[in-house]
Parts: C-alpha cells; sequence; structure tokens
C-alpha cells in the first residue's frame, strides 16, 4: 500500500490518494505518517481517495483493526471530516463497515462516498 499526501490549501483539506493492496500495517504507518507532516493539525479534513486501492479480502475483522489504528491516533488526528471514496459499490460497503465500527469510538466525522463531488461538497460544507 502507498499514498501521497497533499494539504490543498484551496480547499483547506488535506488529500490522500492510495494504491496497491491495503492493509492494516500500512494503514498504521500511513496514519503515523499524516499526522506528522509540517502542515497537519488535529480536526484538518480529509480526502481519501481511495480508487486506486484493491481492497481483496479485506473482512470485518481487518476493519476492526482499521478502527483500532485510527483509535490509537485519536487525538493526533482530531474531530475533522474524512470522505473516504471508493470505486465500486463493494469497497463503499467495506468503508461502510469501517465508517459503522468506528462511530462513537472516534472523534473524526467519517463519511463514505463512490462520487468525488459528492465527497468533496461534503468535506468543504458545501454538500
Amino acid at each position: 500500500m502507498n499514498w501521497t499526501a497533499e494539504y490543498r490549501e484551496d480547499k483547506h483539506f488535506v488529500s490522500i490518494k492510495t494504491a496497491g493492496t491495503f492493509n492494516v500495517e500500512d494503514h498504521v504507518r500511513m496514519i503515523e505518517d499524516i499526522v506528522t507532516r509540517e502542515f497537519w493539525k488535529p480536526g484538518t479534513d480529509v480526502f481519501f481517495d481511495h480508487r486506486n486501492m484493491q481492497f481483496g479480502k479485506t473482512d470485518i475483522e481487518l476493519m476492526r483493526q482499521a478502527t483500532a489504528n485510527h483509535k490509537r491516533y485519536d487525538k493526533l488526528i482530531g474531530d475533522g471530516r474524512a470522505a473516504i471514496l471508493m470505486k465500486s459499490l463493494t469497497d463503499f460497503g467495506r468503508g461502510r463497515q469501517f465508517e459503522l465500527l468506528s462511530s462513537d469510538k472516534i472523534s473524526a466525522k467519517l463519511k463514505i462516498f463512490t462520487e468525488e463531488k459528492a465527497a468533496i461538497e461534503w468535506i468543504t460544507g458545501n454538500g
């Protein structure tokens, strides 16, 4: 799994583009990388573009582990919005598992999308 992170000053959020195959070890490395960037402040809004990510046989247990990763860094992540863009309905379902498992356990507000425009509108407060 690999990722790029860029602060979008024009939109006031961080854009994360991922690729490769999802795994929880890289997921925690990604979190650590993002929250230690110079531009990062707890509560920053984030747009995750997972359309080039392969989720393979990701199951509910892996989503629980991803939730635990997020919870471990909750104070550094903060209470911003996180729009998560998926490429298919199957991946959307996996994302919803993560969203539901993390609900009331983390400070961030997560929402899963399959349309980029809707995700950007939500994260910028225009949707």
